[in-house]
């Protein structure tokens, strides 16, 4: 009986077996009937939008012309575009903008009914990355050709769907082009661009085309969806620089679409003057930002190129709060790109640029004025910071620009080889070389600025601002050069001189004694180690002018600046005058000071002084001209020499180079090296922690104070070893001191040494000074 029974329970085991395997196997046959027949839905889903459908779209739109297949491949070039919005990751399916049933040609009619039968339509959706990207590539390299094709070129005349018409029409539609408007293009070729992207596309040229009514909606639809990726694509600066110079072929469409410039403009000047990414990547995003910025400001009606200025500026102004000494690497850089597109902004129209410049140049005027009647600490800070000083370099520079000629608009390299035509795009555009009136308006504003600036100087007199002092002459001196006007600032540059400062012994490390080399820490705690003056304001409050390398940086800058300012007017007929207050004084300065190196930089300027002042006396014995008549300021210039402009470019480019040839170079393992002095003192400190730890423990009697830091207990032990080697004998430290020179002996000897390179720790900038 148990035997049966073990029998019958195997059976029933085995059939809980089977039919367990049928009903996967049921399960199975089930999910792979479901898996195909979702496959075929899908294939089936005209909205699904795979490579074969995308394929047939670029055909129907491309190739064939046709409107209805450029109106659905916009819908799904919108679906892409708004693909990471919200609302589409929660539902893929939703409302489609486009899927009318009209035909090809379509009319105002057609275009409205598409608007109120918008809600019953479904859009694209897109699974496959491959698929995005190609579509957004497709869209925006080839939808411009379309759109010029059908409101421009031969499908304007509603003739032509392909490319064979096309070019059987070839010669009649190029003469129609000619007559209706100046551009230069023929409208037949599909490969090239068929406009300027310079030179702006009147509304009413697009309006003569019958498929305008049609496609004005899924035009602006374009641009708004390409706006919306523009502004979505987050830190991806490779999208970014994509869409920005793809762009470049519809900027000249926007004229007829008012209400897209503006955002566009926005978000142009909020990528170009981004101040989070510092990357070589986005600079080329910078760079694209600021083409379609001007390419806008030439292309739309004139209203807008004030819009272009004010922002521009604006965002420069609120930039430039950062433009300090500790970002000279990243945000200084910036700084200097972003001044350089204003301005070419501001060399395009020079009655606008007037307009804008005066106004600014005016708020910075009344700054001044503020902080000189109230002289409170807001509003001497006001004006005494790198944002004042950023903006007055900026319209230095613009001024410049504009009064000397090189930044106009011919300075900008166009397409067109046909010089009539440069010519009526700079006549257009307001600016260009040949508009002189206009150029005189800026030049009116040389003398405000100018007196601005001597302002700046004069506010607080002091040697601690002697920095500041320092960067409005080289402003003034610039402004001199570019408007070949008499600007002079020698007697800023001798004021430096006569500080009491500058006459005083520098200071040692514990006060005041002879003169020579200061070592670190000198002049209580103010000594800056390689001073840059161009990278800063003012100097320290302690020890202000006191140290030797303060002192040397200064003086070295003076002179330099000096010989700047003889350079710029030695072709004066009043040379010679003008140079006999700078030798008088810098003989009395000789005679002052004993510091050999401050004597060879103020003989080296007497002896030019003396040499131009020379060649001047001669030369203006020559003049037909009484001294009085003699209007022109470089006079005695010979033609073959430079110009004054020239000549201070010359001298700037030199210096920059001798200043980079200077800068120390940071080697890898130095960088290492300070890496590993950190980590040591970090542990030092753990260790010092845990002895005063353990100290106060053990004894009593010894109280420390717990508010003092790791260094003092440093400081102590140094402190006692010092103690015990003054307690040693004469002979053991005389018998160190014979060893410790022989070693060095040794060391002169060795003569590998001599080819190891020198490691400069990191941190330390080191001064050009001997």
């Amino acid at each position: 009986n148990d035997d049966d029974d073990d029998d019958d329970m195997m059976d029933d085991e085995q059939k809980d077996d089977s039919e367990k395997e049928k009903q996967k196997q049921k399960d199975s046959k089930k999910k792979t009937s479901k898996s195909k027949s979702e496959q075929e839905k899908e294939q089936d889903d005209p909205f699904l939008l795979t490579p074969a459908r995308l394929t047939s779209l670029e055909t129907s739109a491309f190739t064939s012309h046709s409107i209805k297949g450029l109106k659905r491949i916009l819908a799904a070039y919108r679906t892409a575009c708004h693909l990471g919005d919200p609302s589409k990751q929660e539902s893929k399916k939703g409302v489609r903008d486009d899927e009318s049933d009209g035909d090809d040609d379509g009319d105002e009619n057609g275009a409205r009914g598409t608007k109120k039968r918008k809600k019953n339509k479904r859009e694209f959706y897109i699974t496959s990355p491959v698929v995005f990207d190609r579509l957004m590539a497709t869209c925006l390299m080839n939808c411009q050709e379309e759109f010029h094709y059908h409101l421009l070129g031969d499908g304007s005349s509603g003739k032509g769907g392909t490319k064979d018409s096309k070019k059987a029409n070839k010669s009649k539609k190029s003469n129609k082009d000619d007559s209706d408007s100046d551009s230069d293009d023929d409208g037949n070729t599909q490969t090239n661009t068929h406009t300027d992207e310079n030179k702006p596309i009147h509304p009413r040229q697009l309006q003569k085309s019958p498929h305008y009514n049609t496609l004005h909606p899924y035009m602006e639809s374009f641009f708004k969806s390409t706006l919306h990726l523009l502004t979505e694509t987050g830190k991806e600066p490779r999208l970014q620089k994509f869409v920005l110079s793809a762009l470049s072929k519809y900027i000249p469409y926007f004229s007829s679409f008012p209400r897209s410039s503006k955002p566009l403009l926005k978000a142009c000047v909020k990528l170009w003057s981004a101040p989070l990414d510092t990357s070589q990547d986005y600079q080329m995003v910078r760079l694209q930002a600021f083409l379609r910025i001007r390419q806008l400001a030439i292309t739309q009606p004139f209203p807008f190129i004030e819009e272009c200025l004010k922002t521009t500026y604006l965002s420069y102004a609120q930039r430039s709060k950062f433009g300090t000494a500790s970002n000279v690497t990243t945000v200084l850089p910036t700084l200097t790109f972003m001044g350089n597109c204003i301005v070419e902004l501001y060399t395009l129209d020079y009655a606008s640029a007037y307009q804008h410049a005066f106004v600014y140049i005016r708020q910075l005027a009344l700054h001044l004025r503020t902080a000189l009647m109230k002289k409170t600490p807001e509003s001497v800070s006001a004006v005494y910071c790198w944002q004042y000083v950023h903006c007055l370099k900026l319209w230095v520079a613009v001024l410049s620009a504009a009064v000397g000629g090189k930044g106009s608009t011919a300075s900008v390299a166009h397409d067109d080889d046909d010089g009539e035509e440069n010519e009526r795009n700079d006549a257009k555009l307001g600016g260009g070389a040949g508009k002189d009136d206009e150029a005189n308006l800026l030049k009116s504003l040389v003398y405000p600025l100018t007196e601005i600036i001597l302002g700046t100087v004069r506010l607080i007199p002091i040697a601690r601002y002697v920095p500041l002092r320092l960067h409005c002459v080289r402003l003034l001196q610039q402004l001199a050069a570019s408007t070949e006007s008499f600007i002079p600032t020698t007697n800023i540059l001798l004021g430096i001189l006569d500080m009491k400062e500058i006459g005083m012994k520098p200071l040692r490390d514990g006060g005041g004694g002879k003169g020579g080399k200061s070592k670190k820490g000198g002049g209580g705690g103010g000594t800056i180690r390689g001073l840059r003056l161009p990278l800063i304001l003012k100097l320290p409050k302690e020890g202000t002018l006191r140290t030797m390398e303060q002192l040397d940086g200064v003086l070295k800058e003076v002179f330099v600046l000096l010989n700047r300012e003889v350079d710029l007017y030695r072709y004066s007929p009043g040379f010679p005058e003008f140079s006999f207050q700078i030798v008088q004084r810098l003989r009395k300065f000789n005679k002052e000071i004993s510091n050999g190196r401050w004597r060879a930089y103020s003989k080296g300027t007497i002896e030019l002084c003396e040499k131009h002042s020379t060649f001047a006396t001669q030369a203006r014995s020559t003049l037909v001209d009484a001294p009085k008549d003699v209007r022109r300021l470089e006079a005695l210039k010979p033609s073959n020499m430079p110009s004054m402009r020239d000549r201070y470019d010359a001298t700037v480019a030199k210096e920059k180079r001798l200043e980079a040839v200077t800068q120390p170079v940071v080697s890898s393992s130095a960088k290492n090296k300070g890496k590993d002095g950190k980590n040591e003192a970090k542990k030092k400190n753990e260790t010092t922690k845990k002895r005063k730890t353990e100290s106060d423990d053990e004894e009593d009697d010894i109280s420390l104070d717990s508010d003092e830091d790791d260094k003092v207990f440093e400081e102590d032990d140094d402190s006692d070893d010092d103690v015990a080697k003054k307690t040693k004998s004469p002979a053991k430290q005389s018998k160190k001191k014979r060893k410790v020179a022989v070693v060095n002996e040794a060391d002169l000897k060795n003569v590998e040494a001599l080819k190891e390179e020198d490691e400069v720790q990191e941190g330390i900038v080191w001064s050009d000074s001997e």
